[in-house]
């Protein structure tokens, strides 16, 4: 299978992506659609594969709330065996960031890789989660530890799927929001200040501003280093680190643009300690753009957090990897930073 380029489309009623990438759909003999209960409902993603696709198609459910496993992948993987598909064949993977990770990771392995197609559906999705073909699932109680770097044909982004999001949905993309705001040039930065308030609200012109520019930033950054090897994409992970942690402990209270606020308050912290911060208020103006919720007494547990830093699979052989802060727009790599520094940072949150 010849390795498909990166292709993005960002917009609003996007319409039938099969005119996006007719060649990969021509050459498909089977076509899986993986998607979680409110993407296999919604009139956007039938509006999406159109009346040709949907004939075509093939439903396949994961389990809900264990998308994120290799259980999961292991029973999707067997039942598009036994449906027949071949490496001819293409995933359409439409919902959440569990969902296209998992369905990703599904097309990265069967058959050492068929087509995919991912279709975000969540504010966090697109913007974030839903680009850029890493592809993993949790294991052992660790974030995305078990993976494949698995470029999607295609990744459609269409705003037309946050009409109906709730609040609380909108909000859990904050994290990563703000994390574009500090790591980003400042075009971006300000974009993203600018359309914030109106993207929290649900303005729906505010909304494709937002995923417009945190997408196609995404997207060239990941054209440019796919499999983190110069250092250009390490900059995405930015708060990442301890956020996964927050994550894990928290036991699922802390949604992951949630637990991503939280890193980058802490990420914040440990540069202004290790005297990296250039001590602009700009920084904590980014993140003071949105108040988290009370950080559970879980996360809080400093073994339990050390302990997960040290499993995080960006730290190479070293005690820990996290990105500091020096400004806006200027992020660089710290390793083995003193435990000492650490829990008085996790004190001082």
């Amino acid at each position: 299978m010849r390795r498909p380029s990166f292709r993005l489309a960002c917009g609003r009623n996007i319409g039938g992506i099969r005119g996006l990438l007719p060649e990969t759909f021509d050459r498909a003999d089977r076509i899986a659609l993986v998607a979680d209960p409110a993407a296999a409902k919604s009139p956007v993603l039938k509006k999406l594969l159109g009346p040709e696709l949907a004939a075509k198609t093939s439903r396949f459910p994961l389990p809900a709330g264990r998308e994120k496993t290799l259980a999961a992948v292991t029973a999707l993987c067997s039942a598009l065996f036994k449906a027949g598909f071949s490496r001819q064949s293409v995933i359409i993977a439409a919902g959440g960031g569990s969902v296209t990770d998992a369905a990703g990771f599904a097309a990265a392995v069967y058959m050492r890789g068929i087509n995919w197609i991912s279709v975000p559906t969540t504010f966090l999705g697109q913007i974030d989660a839903g680009i850029g073909g890493k592809t993993a699932v949790d294991f052992l109680g660790t974030k995305n530890i078990i993976g494949s770097f698995h470029q999607p044909a295609l990744t459609v982004c269409d705003t037309a799927f946050l009409s109906t999001l709730k609040p609380s949905v909108r909000r859990a993309a904050a994290g990563e929001l703000i994390k574009y705001a500090l790591i980003a040039p400042g075009d971006l930065r300000l974009s993203i200040m600018r359309s914030f308030d109106g993207a929290m609200a649900g303005r729906p012109d505010d909304l494709l501003a937002c995923v417009r520019a945190c997408a196609e930033y995404k997207a060239k950054i990941c054209a440019a280093d796919e499999r983190e090897e110069t250092g250009l994409r390490e900059t995405l992970n930015f708060g990442h680190t301890a956020g996964h942690a927050f994550e894990v402990l928290s036991r699922g209270r802390l949604p992951h643009g949630e637990a991503v606020l939280w890193g980058l308050r802490y990420a914040l912290e440990v540069s202004e300690k290790m005297k990296v911060l250039d001590n602009t208020p700009g920084a904590w103006k980014v993140t003071g753009m949105i108040e988290p919720l009370p950080l559970p007494a879980a996360c809080r547990r400093e073994n339990d957090f050390l302990r997960l830093v040290r499993a995080d699979k960006k730290r190479g052989g070293r005690d820990n990897r996290f990105l500091l802060l020096r400004s806006p727009g200027d992020v660089e790599p710290a390793d083995n930073i003193p435990e000492k520094v650490l829990l008085a940072a996790l004190e001082e949150i």
